[in-house]
């Protein structure tokens, strides 16, 4: 995935300002797909270039003009190949886990306070997944109950990856305050 898909995803409902492409970014893609102000607006120039989007500048004196972002038909068109292509594995980097790998050389303790940070960021991920609003549930493709599940499914994914991942950790720190050297999955 890239951000200029996401981007083209969130312009196919309705035209946008970079303003509030970062919000509706914010309120739904970026607990997989986070993006920074900046790179939104580097982005929208891209994109204006290869022609997936067009811009209109409205004044509004005495601030500065709104740039509102609609997408083109070749945008369309890019979006709609983009969604129905099989993309290729994202590579994943942890560098927790080249803690872990190496963790034999320091003590359990010190392995046990690693691991509970990482049980502490992922009990957070739950409470924010858990945390969306029914109502924002509710309000998101009101008209489109197929969407909305589509929408929701990358929530329950988020959960359901938190969850593994904790379960994963508390098991591991329960065999270490146990001086067990079990491996939790493969060895059950």
């Amino acid at each position: 995935m890239s951000l200029e898909h996401a981007v083209l995803g969130l312009l196919s409902y309705e035209p946008m300002t970079g303003y509030d492409i970062k919000k509706m970014v914010d309120m739904s893609v970026s607990h997989f797909w986070p993006a920074v102000q900046s790179q939104i607006y580097k982005t929208l120039g891209r994109m204006e270039a290869d022609g997936w989007l067009t811009v209109e500048t409205i004044p509004q004196e005495p601030r500065p003009p709104r740039k509102v972002y609609a997408i083109t038909e070749t945008g369309r068109a890019e979006l709609l190949a983009w969604l129905a292509a099989p993309q290729p594995p994202s590579e994943v980097r942890l560098a927790w886990l080249i803690q872990v790998f190496f963790a034999g050389r320091i003590s359990d303790e010190k392995v046990i306070a690693l691991l509970e940070h990482q049980l502490n960021i992922q009990r957070r991920r739950l409470q924010g997944f858990s945390a969306i609003p029914d109502e924002n549930r509710e309000s998101m493709s009101e008209d489109d109950p197929r969407e909305r599940f589509f929408w929701m499914l990358t929530v329950d994914y988020g959960l359901a990856s938190a969850m593994a991942q904790a379960r994963w950790l508390e098991t591991v720190i329960a065999s270490l305050r146990k001086g067990e050297y079990r491996l939790p999955t493969m060895e059950s």
